[in-house]
């Protein structure tokens, strides 16, 4: 008896409407990078919620430090998209089958030394960011707990990462609907009913953790495509972790320095108190939901070069980047307005404390001014990055996201002792990383693949 014939999940961006192709990309990536926000929101929403706003000021300050150490490793499953959706869209079965397996491996690898190393230095990075003492021994217990999760965190993304480059975003969504689910429940469950504040919190995200990374293993095993994953191919294949190699490490660089320096600005902010720590926090579940729209874009830009590049269609390139950028204009133009005139209802959700609603709503309105070139410049490094080449992207972003903002807030910070200083620095690192980006895009010597 014949096989029932599975629909074919995946979105061929080599072929088709450009337009139609890009957005029914993107919009599975946008749904599940609004699940992933949720994932933090929900945790600090109930945390504020159930157990105060010192406790959520705990939840908050961890950020930074744990999305340093995890974003560096991060990167190499964006090395993974590229090279899978390059070799996807040039057709090659064998060089597929042994990236597939090689990124689950190194993805759990990843996993396994983030795990070990954050555990035992957490204590350590609280204390160099100034964590205040009221919060110290619950953020300690959070992020703790959080990094027991690293292990699934790189799996899941590892996974995602392979099915998104094969054009199929919807998946990766799915196994997140039913992890986020997971989430908020025991979220509500350990928070609100059993009264185990962060130590809750970091339980029920860790359970969400796992199921995501269980369900997108066991659809890639079960797969009949070309991207199954063997697991005689868990192993390190050396030319393709290289090639890996070459696209995640100045991404995961990219995405670490980023996070120093947000790192650097929550020493700056603890300074001022649980008040501006919760209120800063707010702020950035929110702004996480504004610009993941743009990232969205963004991530399926880079997939659709991947795979064009691969197939080697360059006129179809040029023309997805232009309707790429249209598309990222007019979301950020709407987003801008949501968040400079919702900015103090939207802080409230999480706490209506008025000390802490200010700080917030003061931060998010600034931020607000440079979501529009954040959008263009990620759409455009991710063209970019498609083609196999993240060391130029890495470069731009190193000395206008990392060094430009440093260097403003040193010089100051004890002048103003605001801050006002930290918020203004973001859209203004985020447009000069536009131009640059925008100049390196049509000068740059990575044009010398595009225009074969």
């Amino acid at each position: 008896m014949s096989r029932k014939r599975r629909p074919n999940r995946n979105i061929n961006l080599t072929e088709g409407s450009i337009v139609q192709g890009i957005i029914m990309f993107a919009i599975p990536l946008l749904l599940t990078n609004f699940l992933q926000q949720l994932y933090n929101t929900a945790d600090l929403m109930i945390v504020g919620r159930f157990a105060g706003k010192n406790p959520m000021a705990a939840v908050g300050a961890t950020g930074p430090v744990s999305n340093l150490l995890i974003g560096l490793f991060l990167g190499l499953t964006t090395g993974a998209s590229v090279i899978i959706s390059l070799y996807y869209g040039s057709n090659d079965r064998e060089a597929l089958k042994r990236s597939v397996g090689c990124s689950y491996f190194l993805g759990l690898i990843s996993g396994l030394l983030i795990t070990a190393f954050g555990y035992f230095t957490t204590p350590f990075f609280l204390r160099i960011m100034d964590t205040p003492p009221e919060i110290l021994q619950d953020a300690t217990t959070y992020m703790r707990v959080f990094f027991l999760g690293t292990v699934p965190i790189l799996i899941y993304n590892m996974g995602a990462s392979i099915l998104r480059a094969t054009g199929d975003s919807k998946r990766p969504f799915n196994f997140l609907c039913v992890s986020a689910l997971v989430n908020i429940v025991l979220d509500l469950i350990l928070v609100g009913y059993l009264q185990m504040s962060v130590l809750g919190a970091g339980l029920a995200t860790l359970a969400s953790q796992v199921t995501s990374a269980i369900l997108v293993t066991y659809s890639l095993l079960k797969t009949d495509s070309s991207y199954k994953l063997r697991k005689s191919e868990i192993k390190l294949h050396k030319h393709e972790a290289k090639r890996i190699f070459e696209v995640g490490i100045p991404t995961g660089v990219q995405t670490a320095l980023l996070s120093l320096t947000n790192v650097i600005f929550q020493a700056k902010i603890n300074s001022f108190g649980p008040d501006a720590i919760a209120g800063v926090a707010a702020e950035g579940r929110i702004d996480g939901f504004l610009f993941m729209a743009l990232q969205a874009i963004a991530l399926a830009a880079t997939t659709f070069s991947g795979q064009n590049f691969g197939a080697k269609k360059f006129d179809r390139l040029r023309e997805g980047m232009k309707v790429s950028l249209i598309i990222v204009f007019g979301i950020s133009f709407v987003l801008s307005l949501i968040a400079y005139f919702l900015a103090s209802p939207l802080i409230a959700i999480f706490n209506p404390d008025p000390d802490v609603v200010a700080y917030g709503a003061d931060f998010l309105k600034i931020l607000s001014l440079g979501i529009w070139s954040f959008g263009l410049s990620e759409t455009i490094s991710g063209f970019i990055r498609g083609s196999g080449h993240a060391m130029g992207p890495m470069i731009i972003s190193l000395l206008t996201i990392c060094i430009l903002r440093l260097v403003v807030v040193y010089f100051a910070m004890p002048i103003f002792n605001s801050i006002r200083v930290i918020s203004i620095i973001y859209p203004v690192s985020y447009f000069a990383n536009l131009v640059i980006m925008a100049i390196y895009f049509k000068f740059g010597s990575w044009r010398k693949d595009f225009e074969m």
